[in-house]
């Protein structure tokens, strides 16, 4: 038997709402349901996040009300093979990485990334979550002390020469690149990059206005007391090669479209559901194979499924639990049903529009 319930009513009207309020009600009914397949398939249980998890973080969807391809129809990610190929499009994306990164390094984890690493258990708590599977490369759920990540899509703390493969931590990258472009540094230090963008995404990636348009802006506040500055062009933006090979150059560790999911990655996600006694999901609408799969791999191998989002999915029919709402106010409840009591976090929202990976 198939059980769906919405909660879509939750998040709008819960600060209001009184305990006996419908979408009170319906939120403990969602819970207790959860709660209560979380607690039957414990200890074998896996996790599966997309990046509506991360939306309570200030990082919004895909596909949701505010994402990326709701928002812009037209938005092109970057492709592997434009950024592996042409040097124009590497001078492009990393001084556009290089304002927009930084926002990222202070994003904190929300609810739902606290109630899942704490349902990964401890000293002195039952571990319900075997492995946790996310799509996102915010990082935030190992933030939240959520251990053994399988990175479906890789990481944004990391940068990955395409050469000889050497790694480096982003933020020593990040020193690299202010240390070649004193003048780009000089603008973020001074924390005037909206200057130069009209759009951030959340991989640190910004769109960068052209410099017909910085000039344009300079014009239209030139009566203000505000230090003058030829425009900036990414064309001029440097980037170092690989400190260890010296040839290669860097890309950050995640997967571009146009580029395979390790092997490594793709077997062990693999691996951690086939060997699971339950998949629940969370905050995705499965749009990429590389997630769908792992879901129809569950439903092939009969594993009981659980989903969480809000709007639909593409796997809606395979899941035996299925709730449409908000994934932080509904583990905080969770929580408090299997005993773990209160977990961290807020939900934030961000005022400067921000896109998701790859833009």
């Amino acid at each position: 038997m198939r059980l769906r319930i919405s909660l879509r009513s939750v998040a709008k009207t819960i600060s209001t709402a009184s305990s006996s309020s419908p979408s009170s009600q319906s939120l403990a009914i969602s819970a207790k349901t959860l709660a209560d397949f979380i607690d039957t398939h414990s200890g074998g249980l896996v996790a599966l996040t997309g990046a509506g998890v991360s939306t309570d973080s200030a990082i919004p969807d895909y596909r949701g009300q505010h994402g990326t391809y709701t928002l812009n129809p037209d938005y092109q990610p970057i492709f592997y093979q434009a950024f592996r190929d042409s040097d124009q499009a590497r001078h492009r994306y990393w001084a556009r990485s290089f304002l927009g990164f930084p926002p990222i390094l202070t994003t904190q984890p929300n609810p739902t990334h606290f109630a899942l690493a704490a349902l990964q258990g401890g000293l002195d708590s039952p571990q319900h979550l075997k492995s946790l599977i996310t799509q996102n490369v915010d990082g935030l759920h190992q933030k939240a002390g959520a251990r053994d990540v399988i990175e479906l899509h890789g990481s944004l703390h990391l940068v990955r020469c395409m050469h000889c493969g050497h790694e480096e931590d982003r933020g020593v990258f990040q020193e690299a690149l202010a240390a070649l472009n004193p003048d780009w540094q000089e603008l973020l230090v001074s924390q005037s990059t909206s200057k130069l963008y009209t759009r951030m995404n959340a991989d640190g990636d910004v769109e960068l206005k052209t410099p017909e348009e910085q000039r344009q802006e300079e014009e239209q506040h030139a009566d203000q007391d505000v230090k003058k500055r030829a425009p900036l062009d990414y064309h001029t933006f440097q980037y170092p090669t690989c400190s260890c090979c010296g040839t290669g150059h860097y890309k950050p560790k995640v997967v571009f479209f146009g580029e395979n999911i390790p092997q490594d990655t793709k077997d062990a996600s693999t691996r951690a559901v086939l060997e699971s006694s339950g998949l629940l999901v969370m905050g995705t609408s499965l749009a990429t194979y590389s997630a769908f799969r792992l879901v129809k791999l569950a439903k092939d191998a009969g594993i009981p499924i659980a989903m969480v989002n809000l709007g639909p999915s593409r796997a809606d029919e395979l899941a035996d639990v299925r709730v449409d709402g908000n994934s932080s106010l509904l583990m905080k409840e969770v929580a408090r049903e299997l005993g773990i009591g209160e977990v961290k976090g807020e939900i934030r929202t961000r005022t400067r529009v921000m896109n998701v990976v790859g833009s």
